[in-house]
């Protein structure tokens, strides 16, 4: 999903914002018997515009609001993986 033409994707925030949102409910239900995982990846030449910024805003605060998820960046989900597969996940060198 791109942000910055109207062909190739969003142009206004609460477009991007109730795009992410239904993803995420849509997840959210799914989850309920297996496990999800969500990525939304946002680039500051696209995201840290003000009316950008407030779409994702929404979509925070509506993660928030259900609960029970957990917000993360890249790395936090590297240590979390570390911490409880360890380095040789499946029985191979992970490095």
């Amino acid at each position: 999903m791109r942000f910055q033409r109207p062909e190739a994707g969003f142009v206004r925030a609460k477009d991007f914002a109730e795009y992410v949102i239904d993803a995420f409910d849509w997840l959210w239900e799914e989850g309920a018997t297996t496990p999800k995982m969500m990525t939304v990846g946002l680039h500051l030449r696209t995201i840290g515009r003000p009316a950008r910024t407030a779409g994702l805003e929404r979509v925070l605060e509506h993660v928030r609001a259900k609960g029970g998820a957990w917000i993360a960046r890249r790395d936090g989900i590297a240590r979390h993986w570390l911490r409880v597969h360890g380095r040789a996940a499946g029985g191979k060198d992970a490095g």
